[in-house]
């Protein structure tokens, strides 16, 4: 209980909302106002200094004061004047005059200004106004006549007079005077009131900063424990992490290092050799890893390596290129190559296999699916691949070709005479006879049986006749020693030549040569239709 009530008591609210994330924007917007309320304070204490050191002493009443103490001395004087008709006394009273005229004059020219009190009174003002036209006149007697005597009677007997309106002056004056000086301590009491209520505003902001500067402090200490222990955290997490890098850096070496397949990391420009493996170097016949390494000097044909680089400098990897490496001790390999950033600089990840064995197998499978096993000749489907292109060549370039059916007479008597053996004996010595007797340029296949196929590129059809002619002959001088007997044999041709200005394909080519070779067995067999 006693919790709860310290974690919602006023003290916590307070310092929770001083803490607010928000509340530093609306300090700084507090500052610029406690900036602002500070300039208007220091101008009224300004006003109020100037105030205090030109306090208002009530100049019209100052002055119409002085004026009625002077007509009260100027009917004193004027008595004694009359009295004593003494000329000094008329030279005082002259003096008098000249006050009271110089006094009235001052009043004149302060009468216009909106601050004098007497603005507001015209009754007080015609009676000084009054009073000064009578002093001028006065003056002027006094200065102009014979007769001083006469001018003092005169002032004693309505100085009364002027004394009774300038009283009634003096009093209207006090009372304007005092009613302006409420009103003065009013307005001073207003200023003086905003003056304490912008100080005590920019009290509760000083407090409310120095509170925030308290609790922001408290808040930078915390932080700052706060950041050591994470920084030591980071440190031990970091000291672990790079621990475990290293452990997996010596583990990942160890198994490329243990593995079948050749790997390196070079530079792209400088060609460092950042790492390689011991299959490579053992490929290389090396100990010890170079200093320098380019890839294109791996492979056989610098041709192929140019390639090999510009692609993988183009799109940053080639998979699975085939190709030949190392010159001194060439063998195929299977090469994938990635381009990689280590330490700011480009590099060059290499990884081979070697596919020797691989492409002797493919070979070899392909032989034994493209070749006759026993004539090692093109079986059928070789021959048929073999032969569109040739047609497809002849028919692009225009030029002319000619296939040959070639088909053992009497085979099986061979075969029911002397046997199997020396049957395939026969095909295999016609094959020889074919290979040596023919172009390289020629394609020879055995479409079944006895019976082969020749295709002759850029041949004419008396050419194509003289071939089938020499090879008969050859056939036909030949002689077959089996295991138990020697026999002979005899070749039928029939020939078709291909036209490059129709649609011939290679099927009604061969059907055209079978009749023809058709027509040989039928005329009598050994010899060559076309």
């Amino acid at each position: 209980m006693k919790s709860t009530l310290n974690k919602y008591s006023p003290l916590r609210k307070l310092r929770n909302w001083l803490r607010g994330s928000w509340l530093t924007e609306g300090l700084v917007v507090a500052v610029i106002l406690m900036i602002i309320f500070t300039l208007v304070a220091l101008r009224i204490a300004q006003l109020e200094m100037h105030a205090l050191s030109h306090p208002h002493q009530s100049t019209d009443r100052w002055k119409i004061t002085n004026i009625a103490l002077e007509v009260h001395n100027l009917d004193h004087l004027a008595l004694s004047s009359v009295r004593n008709k003494n000329p000094e006394t008329y030279e005082a009273l002259a003096v008098r005059l000249e006050v009271l005229a110089s006094l009235l004059m001052e009043e004149d020219s302060d009468k216009d200004s909106a601050s004098s009190l007497l603005h507001s009174l015209p009754e007080s003002k015609h009676i000084l106004e009054k009073l000064r036209m009578q002093i001028d006149q006065w003056s002027y007697q006094l200065a102009n006549t014979a007769d001083p005597q006469q001018t003092a009677l005169d002032i004693s007997e309505n100085v009364g007079l002027l004394v009774h309106g300038l009283r009634n002056a003096v009093l209207a004056v006090h009372i304007a005077s005092s009613i302006e000086q409420d009103k003065i301590r009013v307005n001073q009491h207003d200023r003086l009131a905003t003056l304490n209520w912008i100080l005590a505003a920019l009290l509760i902001g000083i407090a409310i900063l120095v509170m925030k500067l308290i609790l922001d402090r408290q808040a930078a200490k915390r932080m700052s424990k706060h950041l050591e222990l994470v920084n030591k955290r980071l440190e031990s997490r970091v000291e672990r992490r790079t621990r475990q890098l290293a452990e997996s850096k010596e583990l990942l070496r160890f198994i490329l290092d243990a593995s079948p397949s050749e790997a390196a990391l070079v530079g792209a420009d400088t060609g460092e050799v950042m790492f390689i493996n011991k299959t490579l170097l053992d490929r290389m016949g090396r100990h010890t890893p170079p200093d320098t390494l380019f890839l294109k000097t791996l492979l056989v044909d610098r041709a192929v390596g140019e390639q090999f680089l510009d692609e993988l400098d183009l799109y940053g990897r080639v998979d699975n290129l085939e190709a030949q490496i190392m010159p001194d001790n060439p063998y195929w390999s299977s090469l994938s190559a990635k381009l990689v950033e280590i330490e700011g600089k480009l590099a060059h990840l290499l990884w081979a296999f070697d596919v020797s064995e691989h492409r002797k197998l493919m070979s070899l499978l392909e032989a034994q699916a493209n070749t006759d096993a026993m004539t090692q000749l093109y079986n059928r489907r070789a021959f048929y691949r073999a032969g569109e292109k040739i047609i497809d060549s002849c028919k692009r370039y225009n030029h002319s070709c000619c296939l040959l059916m070639l088909d053992i007479d009497h085979f099986k008597h061979i075969n029911d005479t002397y046997g199997h053996a020396a049957g395939d004996l026969a095909i295999c010595m016609l094959s020889d006879i074919l290979r040596t007797n023919l172009r390289d340029a020629d394609i020879i296949g055995r479409m079944g049986g006895e019976e082969f196929a020749v295709l002759l590129p850029h041949t004419d059809m008396q050419q194509a006749l003289d071939s089938a002619e020499r090879l008969r002959l050859a056939v036909a001088q030949t002689t077959i020693s089996s295991e138990t007997e020697t026999f002979g044999m005899t070749l039928s041709i029939g020939t078709a030549v291909f036209d490059p200005l129709t649609t011939e394909t290679l099927e009604l080519l061969l059907i055209k040569a079978d009749k023809a070779l058709y027509r040989a067995k039928q005329a009598g067999r050994n010899r060559v239709e076309s």
